[in-house]
C-alpha cells in the first residue's frame, strides 16, 4: 500500500497545478472571486480542447535506507485513467528481496471504479476514498477552491506571487502561491498530515499545448526537508489513445508472484544465517 500512496500523491500533484497554468493574466485583481472567475472561464475553454493526455515522469524519494526511484506514466481519456509505475531503484534494506527492481504496478479505472494490478497481489479494487484521487487533470474547474482569500504577497523563485489562503474544507490545499502575471502556481502547501506540514515547489514551466504550460519539475518538502522530486520527461496531448489501454482485463504487469517473492525472501534468510 506504500507504493500506492506514493503513486497517488504524484498524480494528485499533477492535477493540483494544472488548473492555473494556462495563460498570462493582465492586471489581476487582489480579490479571489475575480481571480476564480477568470480561472473558471479559462478552464472551460481548456477542457473542450483536450481529448486525451499522456505524461511520462520519474519520482525519487528519500528514505532512511537510501533513495527510492520510480518511473511513472499516466494516461487519461475522458473519464478513463491509467497509471503505470515501475520500481527502478530500491535501497538495500533488510527484508527487501531481489526481484523488486523492474516490477510494475498499474492503476486503471473509468471514473467510478479503479483497479490496482500487480504480479504479487493480482487485481484489487481500489478503496473509494483513494479512488477519488485519480481525477482527470484537465477538468481544472474541480481544483479551483470555492472558498479562498488572497491574504498577501511573497516572492517565490524571484517571482512576485499572490498568497492564497484556501478555506474550502473539501480541498487538500491550505495555501497557494500564484504568480501575479501568469497565475502559475509556484508553491502549494497541503493541510497537515499526522501533524507534519508539507509543501511543493513547481519549476521549469513549459508549453505543452496552445496556451497550456506545465511544470516539468516538482519538489516535495516535509517540515522543510526535501523528501521527493518529480521530473516530467514528456507530456503529449490528443494522440488518440486506444480504449483498450483502459481495460483492466487487458493489463499486463511485470514482476514476481507472491509465491516467488516468499521463496526469494526465504533464500535470503538462509544466506544470512
Amino acid at each position: 500500500m506504500k507504493q500506492s500512496r506514493f503513486f497517488t500523491a504524484a498524480w494528485v500533484l499533477s492535477g493540483i497545478f494544472a488548473f492555473v497554468a494556462l495563460a498570462p493574466a493582465a492586471s489581476l485583481s487582489a480579490e479571489w472571486a475575480d481571480v476564480a472567475k477568470k480561472l473558471t472561464g479559462r478552464c472551460a475553454k481548456f477542457e473542450n480542447e483536450i481529448k486525451d493526455m499522456t505524461a511520462d515522469m520519474e519520482m525519487t524519494t528519500s528514505t532512511s535506507d537510501g533513495v527510492l526511484t520510480m518511473g511513472m506514466k499516466t494516461y487519461v481519456k475522458g473519464e478513463h485513467f491509467r497509471g503505470d509505475i515501475e520500481m527502478k531503484e530500491i535501497p538495500d534494506a533488510e527484508g527487501v528481496p531481489a526481484g523488486i527492481v523492474g516490477m510494475t504496478m498499474v492503476v486503471v479505472g473509468d471514473g467510478k471504479q479503479y483497479w490496482m494490478i500487480s504480479s504479487m497481489m493480482g487485481k484489487q479494487l481500489v478503496p473509494e476514498e483513494e479512488a477519488e484521487k485519480y481525477g482527470t487533470p484537465w477538468r481544472c474547474g474541480e481544483f479551483i477552491p470555492d472558498d479562498a482569500e488572497i491574504v498577501g504577497s511573497e516572492t517565490i523563485s524571484g517571482r512576485d506571487c499572490h498568497v492564497v489562503l484556501v478555506k474550502d474544507s473539501t480541498s487538500d490545499q491550505a495555501k497557494l502561491w500564484l504568480d501575479k502575471e501568469t497565475l502559475e502556481p509556484l508553491k502549494a502547501e497541503t493541510k497537515p498530515d499526522d501533524g507534519k506540514s508539507t509543501y511543493m515547489l513547481f519549476h521549469d514551466y513549459r508549453k505543452v499545448l496552445a496556451e497550456l504550460r506545465y511544470p516539468y519539475k516538482t519538489e516535495i518538502y516535509q517540515e522543510d526537508k526535501l523528501v521527493s522530486t518529480i521530473v516530467v520527461k514528456s507530456v503529449a496531448m490528443n494522440k488518440g489513445l486506444s480504449d483498450a489501454l483502459f481495460d483492466p482485463d487487458k493489463v499486463e504487469v511485470k514482476g514476481p508472484s507472491m509465491e516467488d517473492m516468499m521463496k526469494k525472501m526465504q533464500e535470503q534468510e538462509k544466506k544470512t544465517e
